[in-house]
């Protein structure tokens, strides 16, 4: 009797020893930091200074380009904070509101934002009824759902202002556009905004995303931070204009990339010539 007592025990022993040893892997939360980093996820946007109308004497509205792929903007591909990835999910989530066009008036509707960027194919497959008839086929369409990791352009529309209360000149970007590049019929269609999202709206956002820092893991900095201290590189395509053209629209530029290049480097020279003379008035 003790001794089946004692055999018992032990086997209780071991299994509860099992369970013990048993780490269980889907209530497994970690950092993979030393330490916990917190300063980027309990960070709140600065808000703007109030600007008055009658201050300010000078404005430029310009669009630009962030391509991913420059050496610059790279960090914006980081897969840990994919920049096409959070602005993507944001939209579906409900927390950005996601504009037809960079007029910030028409909404798309959440059924709209899922439709945009999916990719339809029309293909001839075997009957399941009829699975032993190889020549038994009916029509079918093959849905690839929209990958925002795939998003390598970024288009932004900004103001240039010069404000002469306080003699500055800067920028203030307004709305900001992923880019892709949408298929029809099987042909690649030109680029084009996915949709556009009011920008203070985004930061609210961005704050709270680290962007990857090249010197120093442990001085990762927001989004938002990266943008208002225009750490990017762009390239204008468009300046308010009375056709509301972009650049390559008008005749000279339209088969001229050359030509087109140097129409937006000379836009910006612009602006800093522009910036010189409001500071010599």
């Amino acid at each position: 009797m003790k001794t089946s007592k004692i055999i018992c025990l032990f086997v209780l022993l071991a299994m509860s020893g099992a369970a013990f040893a048993q780490p269980d892997y889907d209530a497994t939360v970690y950092e993979d930091w030393t330490y916990e980093k917190a300063a980027v996820k309990q960070r709140k946007e600065i808000p703007y200074p109030y600007l008055r109308e009658a201050d300010v004497a000078y404005s430029k509205r310009i669009w630009r380009i962030v391509d991913t792929r420059q050496k610059q903007n790279l960090v914006m591909k980081w897969p840990k904070s994919h920049l096409g990835n959070i602005v993507y999910k944001a939209v579906n989530d409900g927390v950005l509101t996601p504009y037809r066009s960079d007029s910030l008036i028409s909404i798309y509707t959440p059924e709209e934002v899922l439709d945009l960027g999916i990719y339809r194919e029309n293909q001839q497959i075997i009957n399941p009824l009829n699975p032993d008839d190889p020549y038994d086929l009916i029509d079918t369409v093959i849905e690839t759902a929209f990958d925002p990791l795939k998003i390598e352009k970024f288009f932004i529309m900004e103001d240039w202002i010069f404000d002469k209360k306080h003699s500055l000149f800067f920028a203030r970007i307004i709305a900001i556009a992923p880019v892709y590049r949408p298929i029809a019929g099987g042909i690649e269609l030109p680029e084009q905004a996915l949709f556009w999202i009011y920008y203070p709206e985004l930061r609210s956002v961005m704050i709270n995303w680290e962007i990857y820092n090249r010197k120093n893991d442990a001085s990762r900095i927001s989004y938002d931070h990266w943008f208002e201290k225009r750490m990017f590189s762009s390239y204008i395509f468009k300046e308010s204009n009375e056709y509301d053209y972009r650049l390559r629209d008008f005749e000279e530029y339209e088969d001229n990339g050359l030509a087109l290049l140097l129409k937006a480097e000379e836009i910006q020279n612009e602006l800093f010539i522009t910036e010189h003379d409001l500071w010599e008035y």
